[in-house]
């Protein structure tokens, strides 16, 4: 079967737009030479393929997605106060970051972007993910400027493309993969920093330096101190050339810079840990775990990031060897000896420190993942030129036969066989991490806020890890566990009205307690 009949066909239809506008924008820019009117076109690209990917789930999805979302909404009431249970009514585990109350376990600037957009638009799974639409639609114009500045204009573009049709991250988009949208929102600020600072390398003026410590500060304000690598490649490129190193000029404006990002996101940190002691000193110690332990089974040998290019950059058996190669004509074509130092300094101290560190997941080197786009970008520039000069000798025949063959690179980058496989029924339902399962459950929660008379009901007995999803749904608080009797004398005496989920086990205090609202569970998986 044709993979476009897979998916619903208006919403295959917004696919399309996007795809036949990458085409439009590709032809803009190989034959017509319109250089910013073909960029404009790619920015509205990918606005459609990031919209038709997060419409993919009608539903939150477990890690970390529907964590990520509660938490975001709470904020609405308290921007300086993350919380997870709202209002917990039992005792928790201050340091458990899917139970407790106040959640420091991610930084916040992500969480508060997504409250923005859940203030603005309201509560659903698509407008959690509009934050995340915007910057991956936003990422391939600043790839375009890093390569045009420090390559050429078309590996730059050829690059942005690649980025704008790569599965992987249009996957984290859908909240399906762990981390999700914080992934997305690191890439974003760490690449938004990179830009800015070969933008300053490029013409040294100094409004550069204060959005260098802005978007650096910003990332770090997602995912902690990772976020500063960009001082790290700037660092080198002033220790590792004579000259450069004697002037004095080039140890102020990265300490200025520095500085800037410093003011950023170290007032919160501060707060945090006048204001929640425990649970900050707790997520601090988590931080630098993950380098000496393997935290929640996320493990893996020496080689596990090298095995994992084939499933962030595409499927085949020979991804992670064209990319070592395409590396090669990277280094070729970069103009100048600082950004050849600087970028693969940056792919470098990635690679190393995440895999000399016990834990690891899949998305934690993709914040390198626009000099992988560059590489590859330079492999197919190289191509393309040398096949112009041997193959064709008409401009015109040159310019199609570029646009037809980054469009086939493109579709297939895209892989819409695979994101019908995880986020539709109709290829292996039976292997589908119970897609079908997830979609009427989120049916089913849905409908609990008309079932409930008010919004000061507990829920109990909900599936686990659905309670998170309850709750953003619902203004209720609710728990994946049964309700014992201890915790219903003690609810009862307070006067706390009480739901529960009727999946068919009820204990006979409950069912004899009239007081007590039982929701009919949808099936037996409750």
């Amino acid at each position: 079967m044709n993979t476009i009949f897979y998916f619903d066909q208006n919403h295959f239809f917004i696919f399309l737009i996007g795809f036949v506008l990458i085409v439009c924008s590709l032809v803009s820019f190989e034959v017509f030479k319109k250089y910013k009117l073909s960029l404009c076109i790619l920015f509205i690209a990918g606005l459609f393929l990031c919209s038709f990917m997060a419409l993919l789930d009608p539903f939150l999805n477990n890690w970390d997605e529907q964590f990520h979302a509660l938490v975001a909404k709470n904020l609405l009431l308290h921007p300086l106060v993350p919380t997870l249970y709202e209002n917990p009514i039992l005792t928790y585990d201050a340091n458990s970051w899917i139970s407790n109350h106040i959640w420091l376990h991610k930084q916040p600037l992500f969480l508060w972007q997504i409250a923005l957009s859940l203030k603005l638009f309201g509560m659903n799974e698509f407008v959690v993910r509009i934050p995340s639409i915007i910057m991956m639609s936003i990422l391939p114009i600043f790839i375009y400027r890093i390569g045009k500045i420090s390559l050429s204009e078309k590996i730059g573009y050829y690059g942005a493309v690649l980025f704008c049709s790569a599965f992987y991250v249009h996957e984290m988009l859908t909240g399906f993969p762990p981390s999700d949208h914080n992934d997305i929102a690191f890439l974003f600020y760490i690449t938004a920093s990179i830009w800015a600072w070969v933008e300053y390398e490029s013409s040294k003026k100094k409004y550069w330096l204060l959005l260098i410590g802005l978007f650096s500060g910003g990332a770090v304000l997602i995912k902690w101190l990772t976020g500063l690598l960009v001082y790290a490649g700037w660092g080198l490129t002033i220790i590792l050339d004579k000259k450069r190193r004697r002037t004095l000029h080039e140890y102020k404006s990265i300490i200025l810079s520095f500085i800037v990002a410093a003011i950023v996101f170290i007032p919160w940190q501060i707060y945090i840990s006048y204001a929640f002691p425990v649970e900050s000193s707790y997520e601090y110690s988590l931080n630098s775990k993950h380098f000496f332990q393997v935290v929640e089974d996320h493990g893996g040998d020496a080689f596990f990031y090298f095995d994992n290019l084939r499933k962030t950059y595409g499927g085949g058996q020979l991804v992670p060897f064209l990319i070592l190669f395409s590396l090669l004509f990277f280094y070729k074509n970069i103009i100048t000896d600082t950004f050849k130092i600087a970028f693969f300094s940056f792919i470098i101290i990635v690679y190393l420190f995440f895999s000399l560190a016990a834990t690891k997941m899949s998305g934690f080197c993709y914040i390198v993942s626009p000099f992988v786009f560059l590489s590859l970008a330079s492999l197919i520039d190289n191509v393309l030129s040398y096949l112009k000069v041997k193959v064709f000798r008409k401009e015109l025949l040159q310019n199609i036969f570029s646009v037809i063959l980054i469009v086939v690179i493109a579709w297939g980058n895209l892989d819409l066989y695979k994101i019908a496989y995880k986020h539709t029924m109709l290829i292996r339902p039976d292997d589908n991490d119970k897609r079908i399962d997830k979609i009427n459950d989120a049916l089913f929660i849905k409908s609990i806020k008309n079932i409930l008379p008010s919004e000061d009901y507990v829920i109990f007995n909900c599936k686990a890890q659905k309670n998170i999803s309850i709750m953003f749904y619902t203004n209720n608080i609710a728990y994946d566990k049964p309700l014992n009797y201890n915790d219903y004398t003690y609810l009862k005496n307070k006067k706390t009205k009480l739901a529960i989920i009727d999946n068919g086990t009820l204990p006979d205090f409950i069912q004899k307690d009239s007081s007590i609202i039982k929701i009919k569970a949808p099936d037996s998986t409750w």
